[in-house]
């Protein structure tokens, strides 16, 4: 090609590059101007109906000061806000916010949620974000940290303390426990009345014979909720005594 022709192109495409790049970087521009807020769809009710956690999704530009970030959350019987710490680092960032209740409980269904960031940097600019949100239940569960050796080693029992909201089913849960070559397993039901309930667990072994010493237990508490089921975790290292 000759270079008379070839150079009017180039300057053509540097030309079209340039509009392009005019065009494609005004909304990212446009985006980091102000903060961002996002409510997530669902929310967990504590076990007691005190407070729910609601997760959101916040950012704001770097060298912006942060005025407000709170969460606010109403059920018809209920409400409440809380703030959360946000920081101006330029980048979309998660935040778990446990909003207590100011006056009843929560209840588990649904509620409205809604989340607002106030920032400024010689104006103000300010961003929110409201949704209805599933409110679905936590599952408290908490494994004693010693065990009783039991008919010879062929059983340990141990106390298992659950909690979950009112209006959720409990549903048949495990137990395990594992020593070296040992292993046995257990089984009970969680009550779901909003109340901390400790049941002792007996664990038969199924492998092995357990014996005074370090072991670790490892449990699932299961509750049921609109057809969903949901579930609580406690693992950790145990001491079994004669």
């Amino acid at each position: 090609m000759p270079a008379a022709l070839a150079r009017p192109r180039v300057l053509a495409a540097a030309a079209a590059a340039i509009s392009l790049l005019g065009v494609c970087g005004a909304p990212a521009q446009a985006r980091e101007s102000g903060p961002i807020v996002d409510v997530h769809s669902a929310a967990q009710l504590a076990p007691d109906g005190r407070s729910m956690t609601v997760t959101i999704l916040a950012s704001c530009p770097e060298r912006w000061t942060v005025v407000e970030a709170v969460v606010s959350v109403a059920q018809p019987q209920s409400s409440g806000q809380a703030s959360f710490p946000l920081t101006c680092i330029g980048s979309l960032r998660s935040f778990t916010v446990a909003v207590p209740s100011t006056a009843g409980a929560f209840q588990l269904g649904q509620a409205q949620a809604s989340a607002s960031v106030t920032i400024s940097r010689g104006r103000t600019a300010r961003a929110q974000d409201s949704a209805v949100v599933d409110v679905q239940p936590s599952v408290f569960v908490e494994l004693a940290g010693t065990a009783r050796l039991e008919s010879g080693g062929s059983a340990v029992v141990i106390d298992v303390t659950t909690a979950c909201p009112v209006g959720a089913n409990g549903l048949q849960s495990r137990l395990n426990v594992s020593q070296g070559q040992a292993y046995g397993s257990g089984s009970y039901l969680p009550v779901c009345d909003g109340q901390r309930h400790t049941v002792t667990v007996r664990a038969a072994a199924v492998q092995g014979a357990f014996r005074a010493g370090d072991a670790r237990a490892l449990t699932f508490a299961d509750v049921e909720y609109g057809g969903t089921a949901f579930t609580g975790v406690d693992d950790r290292p145990i001491q079994i005594v004669a």
